[in-house]
C-alpha cells in the first residue's frame, strides 16, 4: 500500500512539474505582453468561476469516489452533468439581465469577464466530475497528462493572443482553452460515453444516488463556496478598495507561488483521497497513511519558501519587470499561509472521507467572516493593502492549523458518524 501510494504522488507529481514548467517559463512574457490591471481581471475572473464551482456540480463529483457499486459512481458522475448543465444556463440568465449592474458592483470595465463567464463555468464543472472518476478508477497517468495539457494549452493560447494585442481577453481565452485541452487528453482512453451507453443509467438510479448522497449539495457546496469566497477575497476587495492592478500584483504572487504549489499538493490530495477512502471504508482509519503524508508536504515547500523570505521583491522585480516588485512583498507577507495551505489542502479531504462536512462549514463560515474584516479594517482604518493582506494572511494562518489539527482527528478509529 506505502509503495504504490509513493508511485501515485510521484506520477501525478511529475505530471504537474511539466505542467508547471512552460507557464512559469513564460511568465515573464505575459508580464510584459499584459498590465497589471489585466492580471486583475483575469484573476477576478478565476475567482468568481472558484467560488461557483462547488455549485455547478452540487459537490456530488466529491462522492464519486465513495461508493462501492461502480454503477452508482457512474450515476454519480452522470448527476453532476446534468446539474452542471442546468447552472450554466442559469448563469447566461443573469448574465444577459444583470450584467451591467454586476460590472457596477464590481467596478470593473472590461465586459470579456461577463461574457466567458459561463463557459469557464461549464469547463471547470465538467473537467472537475472528469478528474474524480479517473481518481477513483485509480487512472493516475492520464490525471497527470491532462494537467499538462491544460498548462501547455493554455500558456501558448495566452502568449499568442496576447501578442495580437487584444486584452485581457487572451488571459481569459487561454484558461478556457487549456480547460478543453485537459478534457480532451482525459477522455481519450476512458471512452466515457460508450461507458454510460454501456450501463444504461437510468433516471431512478440518479434520484437514489441523489438522495443517498444528499449532505454533499446540502453541506459541501455551501462550504466549498464559503471556502473559496474566503480564499479570494483579496482578488475582490483589492480591486474594489485600492484598484484591479492591485490584484494584478496579488494573482502574481498565486501564479508564480500558490499555484504551482496547489497543483503539487493536487498531486497529493488526488492519491491521498482515493487511498484513505479505501483504508476507512476497510479499517475504519487512516491514521497512518495521514501522517506520512503529512511528513511528505511539510518537506517539499521548505527550500523555495526561504528563498522567497530574503529575496521576493529582487526576484519579482529582475524576472517580471521593475512594476512588478510590490508582488515580491505580497508574497512575503503571504508565506506563512502559503506553507499550512499547502499542507493543510490535501489532508482536509479527512473531512469528506469521515463525514464532517457539517463542522468544516462552520469553520468556513467564521473564516469568511474574519477574511473580510481584515480588508475593510485595512481600507477604512489603515489605508493600506499591504496591512489588509497581512491581517488577512493571519486569518489563513489560524483555518489551516485549526483543519490539519481537526483532520488528523478524524483519521484517527472510533470517530463518530
Amino acid at each position: 500500500m506505502k509503495n504504490q501510494f509513493v508511485k501515485h504522488v510521484l506520477t501525478l507529481m511529475k505530471g504537474t512539474a511539466i505542467a508547471q514548467f512552460l507557464p512559469i517559463l513564460i511568465s515573464p512574457i505575459l508580464t510584459r505582453i499584459y498590465t497589471p490591471e489585466q492580471f486583475g481581471l483575469f484573476a477576478i475572473y478565476i475567482a468568481i468561476i472558484s467560488v461557483l464551482t462547488p455549485i455547478i456540480s452540487g459537490r456530488y463529483e466529491l462522492a464519486i469516489a465513495l461508493p462501492k457499486d461502480e454503477r452508482k459512481a457512474l450515476a454519480l458522475f452522470y448527476l453532476t452533468f446534468l446539474i452542471n448543465i442546468c447552472v450554466t444556463l442559469v448563469t447566461v440568465i443573469i448574465v444577459m439581465s444583470w450584467g451591467q449592474i454586476i460590472m457596477k458592483v464590481m467596478s470593473l470595465q472590461d465586459e470579456n469577464l461577463l461574457y466567458l463567464l459561463p463557459i469557464g463555468l461549464f469547463l471547470t464543472g465538467l473537467l472537475s466530475s472528469f478528474t474524480y472518476l479517473n481518481n477513483r478508477w485509480g487512472r493516475f497517468d492520464s490525471l497527470a497528462h491532462s494537467k499538462i495539457s491544460q498548462s501547455i494549452g493554455m500558456a501558448i493560447a495566452q502568449m499568442v493572443i496576447g501578442l495580437a494585442k487584444l486584452g485581457s481577453l487572451g488571459l481569459l481565452i487561454g484558461y478556457c482553452f487549456g480547460q478543453v485541452a485537459s478534457l480532451i487528453s482525459l477522455n481519450k482512453k476512458a471512452e466515457i460515453p460508450m461507458m454510460f451507453k454501456k450501463e444504461r443509467i437510468h433516471k431512478n438510479t440518479l434520484v437514489l444516488v441523489g438522495k443517498e448522497y444528499n449532505e454533499f449539495p446540502k453541506y459541501a457546496m455551501i462550504t466549498h463556496s464559503t471556502e473559496a469566497l474566503s480564499a479570494n477575497i483579496p482578488s475582490f476587495l483589492l480591486s474594489k478598495f485600492f484598484g484591479t492592478q492591485f490584484t494584478g500584483y496579488y494573482s502574481l504572487t498565486t501564479r508564480t507561488i500558490s499555484l504551482p504549489l496547489s497543483l503539487i499538493g493536487k498531486a497529493v490530495g488526488d492519491v491521498f483521497l482515493s487511498t484513505a477512502s479505501k483504508l476507512y471504508r476497510e479499517q475504519g482509519e487512516c491514521k497512518e497513511l495521514y501522517k506520512k503524508t503529512f511528513k511528505v508536504l511539510a518537506l517539499i515547500p521548505i527550500i523555495p519558501f526561504v528563498l522567497m523570505l530574503f529575496f521576493a521583491e529582487e526576484l519579482f522585480s529582475f524576472v517580471f519587470g521593475e512594476e512588478w516588485g510590490i508582488a515580491g512583498t505580497y508574497t512575503k507577507i503571504l508565506l506563512p499561509a502559503l506553507y499550512l495551505q499547502f499542507i493543510s489542502n490535501p489532508l482536509s479531504h479527512m473531512f469528506v472521507i469521515a463525514k464532517k462536512i457539517k463542522i468544516e462549514f462552520l469553520i468556513q463560515f467564521i473564516i469568511l467572516i474574519l477574511s473580510i474584516l481584515a480588508f475593510v479594517v485595512g481600507y477604512f482604518y489603515f489605508k493600506s493593502s499591504l496591512t489588509s493582506l497581512l491581517m488577512f494572511s493571519g486569518v489563513l494562518v489560524l483555518k489551516y492549523i485549526i483543519f490539519i489539527v481537526l483532520s488528523y482527528k478524524f483519521s484517527q478509529a472510533n470517530q463518530p458518524k
